[in-house]
Order: structure tokens, then C-alpha cells, then sequence
């Protein structure tokens, strides 16, 4: 495996000083755009932590960040002690572990074509169950958005956020709304920087309206997944509920380290999400 010689990296000319968009989003986007040209190839070693922070003038904390939204998207592999390698995600993966949600960082990885119809999106009493996981009081209101998200032309899921009044505030004025928008990435900028998530997997049998929206038969397997995204202070900012057609989802559970990918020694992963 090569290296990358970092002197190819020009931090002057990639990192946006004045844009919104987080530095570390920035630098991700930077060398997930050069593994894909192939300008960084498959099985090379990134520059170092220390290399990339001088090179695009970062703290070594926001480069860390970068790398670790790679790996969790499948662009890098990191191997202790030896460093961060490119890497050429699965067209069909998603992590059900990654931090900031299996659908939408997944797929802002993986150049999919993800297109959404928001079927609700407004202030309104949060569900006891909603309220709980935000750490709210019962009745206490909130911001609800339901979408209906579509993975290149197929129906693959339902979904319904519920977000605090604040933070919902600044979705409704976004334009998240109108179904063009990343809900993940508006919640990055609004400084909802993810320290962690829970997550439970469940089968249950679409029924009535849910059967409809999906367009399959009442009784069809679906999977349901539910999350709740705290941040560092461990103050929870999003519980969302999603509903994923099997026949277009599927859910790969790997115990331990996977098989390599090409010549790539593997990386822990857990409960990948994967569309045939």
C-alpha cells in the first residue's frame, strides 16, 4: 500500500474559511471527492492526523472528526498504530451504528439517489414516548417531521423526527421542509454536534395507513428502527422513529471484524444496513 504525499494536499484552496458548513465537513468532503476521482486510491495511506492538520491549517481535533465521518461512511479504514487507509464503501451499505443516523450519512456517502416527500412538518405536542426520550415533560411540545424517503426511485422507508421547540425552530426555517435539505446536516450547523446515539431494531407488520404510505400489503415484514442522538453535555436533541421495507433494506449483522474488503485489513463493524 502507498502513501499520499501530502504536499499534494492544499488546505488553502479546500477549507472555506466564511462558509456555514462545519470545517470538518468540509475536509471530509475534500478527501471523500479524492478517493472517489481516484486521485487517492484504494489501499493508500492517508497523511497523517498531524500531516492533515498542518496541510489544511485544522486543529488535529476537527481532522479527527473528519476521519472518524469517513469510516463511518466506509471511505477510510483505520488500522491502530498504522493509520488511515483509503477505502471504496459498498454501494449497498449503510451502518446502523453511525453516530448521526443510518439514512442520511450513509447515504451522503454513497452517492445515492435519495429523494423525500415531507409529509408533516410542524410545532405540536410531542408523543409521551417522544417527550420521554428527549427528556421532556409529558405533554410538552415539540417539532414533528414525517417524511416518506425514496432510494434510487423505490419507496424504502417512513420516518417521523421529533426534535425540542428550539432546535425545531431553526428546521422550520430551513429548507428542510421542502424536502430538499439534510435534516442531519441543518442540525450540524445549528451546532447539534452528535456525541452519541441509542438505537433498537424490531420487526413489526405494516398495518393501515403505514401499509399505504409504503405501498405494501397490511401484514408485510418491516423493520423499525429507534434512536434517540444525544450531544456531548448528553442532552438528547433528536428521537426519531422509521419504518424500512424490507424487500428494498436489508440488515446484515456482523459479529466482530468483517471480511476484508479487496487487500484492506477489516475494521469493527456492527449491524450494517444494506439495499440489494
Amino acid at each position: 500500500m502507498g502513501d499520499v504525499a501530502v504536499g499534494g494536499f492544499d488546505g488553502g484552496s479546500t477549507i472555506n474559511r466564511v462558509s456555514p458548513v462545519p470545517y470538518y465537513l468540509q475536509l471530509a468532503d475534500h478527501l471523500r471527492e479524492q478517493i472517489s476521482a481516484g486521485t487517492i486510491a484504494v489501499g493508500e495511506r492517508l497523511p497523517s492526523e498531524s500531516e492533515l492538520s498542518t496541510g489544511s491549517k485544522l486543529s488535529r481535533a476537527t481532522v479527527r472528526e473528519a476521519l472518524r465521518l469517513l469510516e463511518e461512511q466506509g471511505w477510510v479504514s483505520r488500522i491502530a498504530r498504522r493509520g488511515a487507509f483509503a477505502s471504496m464503501p459498498s454501494q449497498h451499505g449503510w451502518l446502523l451504528q453511525g453516530r448521526a443516523g443510518f439514512f442520511e450519512d450513509e447515504v451522503e456517502g454513497r452517492q445515492r439517489s435519495v429523494t423525500t416527500h415531507v409529509i408533516r412538518a410542524e410545532q405540536a405536542e410531542l408523543p409521551a414516548a417522544a417527550a420521554e426520550a428527549l427528556h421532556l415533560p409529558q405533554g410538552s411540545a415539540g417539532y414533528v417531521l414525517e417524511r416518506l424517503r425514496k432510494l434510487d426511485g423505490k419507496i424504502a422507508l417512513f420516518s417521523v423526527n421529533y426534535l425540542p421547540t428550539r432546535i425545531g425552530a431553526l428546521v422550520a426555517r430551513s429548507d428542510v421542509p421542502t424536502g430538499v435539505g439534510s435534516l442531519n446536516s441543518t442540525l450540524r450547523r445549528a451546532g447539534c454536534a452528535v456525541a452519541g446515539a441509542s438505537r433498537t431494531v424490531e420487526a413489526v407488520a405494516a398495518e393501515g395507513e403505514l401499509a399505504d404510505r409504503l405501498r405494501v400489503k397490511p401484514g408485510t415484514p418491516l423493520l423499525k428502527i429507534k434512536s434517540t442522538t444525544w450531544d456531548a453535555n448528553l442532552v438528547a436533541f433528536d428521537h426519531h422513529e422509521v419504518w424500512v421495507r424490507s424487500d428494498v433494506v436489508h440488515v446484515e449483522i456482523q459479529v466482530g471484524a468483517p471480511a476484508p474488503a479487496q487487500h484492506l485489513p477489516p475494521s469493527p463493524e456492527i449491524g450494517r444496513i444494506i439495499s440489494p
